[in-house]
């Protein structure tokens, strides 16, 4: 915390330097706030008379201002902002304001101060607001938030996982019995080739049936009728020549 202090007002020395028409004599005050509450600055001056005043706001040790507001004298309040419509209120007797911020967040800190102008003269006011705001519960809110996700992202997973769990058994099983089937077609269609080509073999070296019996015996037959007259016919001669003598 005190080296937050000792920045801030390393910024607060840094942006005065910058602001045109502030003196030695502005008045700096710290304010610190915490999320979510409001908090109040004092707009005002000592000079009078004035016709209005601007509020300008500058973050850090930045040049560029941001115009917060500019306020008539006849109680006209025009904000420069969407975002300060419903976050800035002014109230008092002018040009002694007191400027109410509401919804404090991590987005306003910064410098505050106001500029009065009578027709085209500025007068820095004798105040200038350094307002920071503390963020632990803004930061404890934003990790709830993020244990919260993270706690409903898991239970998605978990949910996710739940509902592929069973489907992933039944693939794994589908896939388990077509392996166990296309194996058992892949053995039998094996089994049957070599079967068809033992068939194959058996008929292609099988001898030749013998013949039977009655098939000798008419063979025998033949042969031995066909020797006598074989004998008859080339004896024929010899023998009636044999005769005559």
């Amino acid at each position: 915390m005190v080296c937050v202090v000792r920045y801030s007002f390393l910024l607060i020395s840094i942006c005065l330097r910058s602001i045109p028409g502030a003196d030695a004599m502005v008045k700096v005050t710290p304010l610190i706030g915490a999320v979510g509450n409001e908090i109040i600055i004092q707009c005002a001056t000592d000079k009078t008379p004035q016709d209005g005043v601007y509020m300008y706001k500058r973050e850090g040790a930045s040049k560029n201002r941001q115009d917060v507001f500019y306020y008539y004298k006849d109680n006209n309040f025009t904000p420069k902002s969407d975002m300060y419509k419903a976050k800035v209120h002014v109230a008092g007797t002018f040009p002694n304001l007191n400027v109410t911020f509401s919804k404090l967040h991590s987005a306003d800190i910064g410098l505050y101060w106001c500029e009065f102008n009578l027709e085209e003269k500025i007068t820095v006011g004798h105040a200038v607001t350094w307002l920071w705001i503390e963020g632990k519960k803004e930061d404890e809110t934003k990790k709830q938030n993020e244990t919260k996700e993270q706690e409903i992202e898991k239970e998605k997973e978990k949910e996710k996982e739940d509902i592929k769990c069973p489907e992933d058994a039944y693939v794994k099983i589908v896939l388990i019995v077509c392996a166990v089937m296309s194996l058992l077609c892949i053995i039998g269609f094996v089994l049957v080739i070599l079967k068809v080509k033992r068939c194959w073999g058996n008929k292609k070296y099988r001898p030749s049936n013998q013949p039977s019996d009655s098939v000798y015996e008419e063979m025998k037959r033949s042969n031995s009728d066909g020797q006598t007259s074989v004998r008859i016919l080339i004896n024929s001669d010899y023998q009636s020549t044999k005769l005559m003598r």
